[in-house]
């Protein structure tokens, strides 16, 4: 359940943590990974936690998950409502690294915010072995 008591008031320190599948690579001078927080930062405080990390790609993490992080922080700044809110990785099997999250949001005091999505841990132009994290471009 979040809401405003459960945001930080302090600056994020540092990410340092390796989580699994973690093989960064460069493409085109930009890192292929990010370390994904499953419940982000601005709602929780929690930062180096390996439970609420995963390797995401760039673009699964910003502009994937980011819009919708945004969308509900706002809205939680803006009315000081709660949002119950829920994110899963998605594995194959073994796989060290997740296909994907499934998000699902939905706000308590009132309906303005209620979604339930999946976003696909990928990167355009990138080939991503699941099973160990390494990549190569297609």
């Amino acid at each position: 359940m979040l809401g405003k008591e459960l945001m930080p008031h302090q600056e994020r320190e540092r990410l340092y943590v390796k989580p699994t599948g973690w093989h960064q690579k460069f493409y085109q001078d930009k890192p292929l990974y990010n370390r994904a927080h499953l419940i982000a930062y601005q709602f929780s405080g929690e930062n180096n936690n390996l439970k609420n990390l995963m390797t995401g790609t760039a673009s699964m993490n910003d502009p994937g998950m980011n819009v919708h992080e945004i969308e509900i922080g706002n809205y939680i700044r803006k009315t000081g409502h709660h949002v119950r809110y829920r994110v899963t990785p998605y594995f194959k099997g073994e796989e060290l690294v997740a296909r994907g999250v499934q998000m699902e949001a939905q706000s308590i005091e009132d309906e303005q915010i209620s979604f339930n999505l999946f976003i696909y841990n990928v990167q355009k132009g990138i080939q991503i072995d699941y099973k160990t994290g390494y990549s190569q471009k297609e």
